[in-house]
């Protein structure tokens, strides 16, 4: 998916949902049944809407197979494979424009004209509702999705906490607010109400922008397609056509590079044919944030405050997108991709600090205890993970330091995507013009 238009948010919460608590392990059994039933009703509906897509007229290569990335385990995440190989520039699917959930005319009754994707969750809602006249069964197949898995639609609780890990307590503020990255994470919800004009206290309203904000492609909802798996060192299928195309017309036709029998079909989230929008500056904690996972390597950090942008990998690259990397020995190293300051260095090793203290303080604790649910713990920690790994890597990385970077303008971070920093679509704060130089 790609990030979409939106812009233009404040501030809203929530109220906390319920913990749910853990079962007693004499109920185990009975909880890995429910699981692998609801693994299987999961599988009937993805069975289902494959069906009536092709019986709409959608190309879905006889090659391809959705399953579990691990055989056998219910539990594990789907992934679209392989059955034979498939030859380079060999059309994987291909989704025509009706098929293609967008608002129309009524869906965007009383929204303004610069935020579609309003009218593509009421558009989305309205096929989720089931027995309801636009029902689909890829709306049936959207409903069935996990809840508030995205840091954006967790609990008051967790958002809280997850901010508290983010937000710098130094008292010389670079910019309008310094703190880790991503941006924005109590920001939707005042979107949704002032400039959707959504119903926050309707569940399924709810469900639905989210699944619009992690799986849309601007205001398109396309079936299939959103069933892709990430990855920046595997990607293998790209778009036949590019942005400059109107794809409201010609739909989305997806075609493969070589890809052998067994092999998972992978696109990029942030680097594919579409994504210009993302090239600069959306990175593994922007990724968090919109779908909530934290990427495989490669990552991309942007920490804007100290003007310093890197990709993070394995030394010497890794064969696959696992984390285990065989050839460099598991060492990851930073390649700046603007040369660092000693500046931004000193803020990046402050911020490393505070966030070690973070961990001292919450990391002992339960998460029933902290009252936040376990779906959001879980990831929470991943990510403090993978961003105190990025930090530690860029502070002890051997590199020449320079100023030079404080000299530039507010495009410091601009190299290769369509966005500026005058552009709205993106998250990069501009550092105050008081603390521009050096110092």
């Amino acid at each position: 998916a790609i990030l979409s238009w939106f812009q233009f948010i404040l501030m809203a919460q929530l109220p906390a949902m319920r913990i749910l608590r853990l079962l007693p392990a004499a109920l185990t059994m009975q909880s890995n049944v429910l699981h692998t039933h609801a693994a299987a009703a999961q599988d009937a509906l993805t069975s289902d809407l494959i069906e009536w897509l092709r019986d709409k007229g959608a190309y879905i290569n006889e090659k391809l197979v959705l399953r579990h990335l691990v055989p056998n385990d219910p539990s594990s995440p789907r992934g679209i494979f392989a059955t034979e190989d498939l030859d380079a520039g060999e059309t994987v699917f291909s989704i025509p424009p009706e098929l293609i959930v967008k608002p129309n005319e009524e869906h965007m009754e009383g929204l303004p004209e610069w935020a579609p994707y309003c009218g593509t969750i009421n558009a989305v809602k309205e096929a989720m509702i089931i027995d309801g006249e636009k029902n689909t069964p890829y709306g049936t197949y959207l409903r069935a999705q996990p809840k508030a898995y995205t840091p954006e639609f967790w609990s008051d609780s967790g958002k809280e906490l997850l901010m508290e890990m983010l937000e710098s307590t130094r008292t010389e503020q670079l910019t309008e607010y310094d703190e880790l990255p991503p941006h924005g994470v109590d920001w939707r919800f005042e979107e949704l109400k002032t400039v959707c004009h959504g119903d926050l206290e309707d569940p399924l309203y709810l469900h639905a922008a989210m699944v619009v904000w992690a799986r849309a492609d601007w205001e398109f909802m396309v079936p299939f397609y959103d069933m892709l798996n990430h990855s920046n060192r595997n990607e293998n299928v790209k778009h036949k056509f590019g942005y400059m195309d109107n794809i409201a017309e010609t739909g989305y036709e997806v075609i493969a590079d070589k890809i052998e029998a067994g092999g998972e079909l992978f696109t990029s989230y942030n680097r594919c044919k579409l994504c210009h929008d993302n090239y600069d500056w959306f990175g593994t904690p922007e990724m968090f944030l919109q779908f909530g996972f934290v990427e495989s390597m490669p990552q991309r950090w942007l920490f804007d405050f100290a003007r310093i942008k890197f990709d993070l990998d394995w030394k010497n690259g890794s064969y696959n997108d696992n984390e285990t990397n065989k050839d460099g020995g598991g060492e990851l190293v930073a390649n700046f991709l603007v040369p660092p300051s000693s500046k931004g260095i000193r803020l990046l090793q402050e911020e490393l600090t505070r966030l070690e203290s973070f961990a001292t303080t919450y990391r002992v604790e339960n998460f029933e205890d902290e009252g936040i649910p376990k779906h959001e713990w879980e990831p929470l920690w991943q990510y403090y993970d993978a961003l105190r790994d990025a930090l530690s890597v860029a502070v002890q990385s051997d590199v020449a330091l320079s100023d030079e970077v404080w000299a530039l303008d507010d495009n410091w971070w601009v190299k290769d995507g369509t966005q500026t920093a005058e552009d709205e679509n993106h998250y990069v704060l501009p550092t105050k013009s008081e603390n521009i130089s050096q110092g």
